[in-house]
């Protein structure tokens, strides 16, 4: 079986990340994992993922921002820049709140990522947005 496409799921939780790893694999996803931004970044530039799962919040507070800034603002890494993101946070079932992309203003559209989903979320939920993502690029 072909795979679909290349993922990379950055998250510092080990349980997150091979859960959903094992349901991208399911769907016939190749998928790559790295635990901080660090390696996340390192990974973009080693596999040239199709589509980026990120955390919000691992070692700081703002890593995954600091991240996504990174891959579509930093001029040595503008071969990646187009890739899409998918934020996830479990912010949402820790404090009864979210991130507010939409006002985040000062932030501007490179801070901003192509998709936002609470954790936890159902596998459909995931699989539809990744599909959609994907295809979105494709036709771009």
């Amino acid at each position: 079986m072909a795979t679909k496409a290349k993922i990379l799921i950055v998250d510092d939780d080990a349980d997150f990340a091979k859960s959903t790893k094992m349901i991208l694999l399911a769907d016939g996803y190749e998928v790559v994992v790295a635990s901080d931004g660090k390696e996340g970044l390192r990974k973009v530039q080693e596999e040239k993922p199709d589509l980026i799962i990120l955390d919000i919040m691992m070692e700081s507070i703002f890593e995954g921002f600091s991240l996504m800034s990174s891959v579509r603002s930093d001029p040595n890494l503008s071969a990646f820049k187009h890739i899409p993101i998918l934020m996830v946070s479990s912010v949402r079932a820790d404090t009864g709140s979210r991130f507010a992309f939409d006002d985040a203003e000062d932030m501007g559209t490179l801070s901003e990522p192509d998709e936002y989903l609470d954790k936890p979320f159902k596998p459909k939920e995931l699989l539809d947005r990744v599909a959609d993502l994907l295809a979105r690029r494709r036709s771009s």
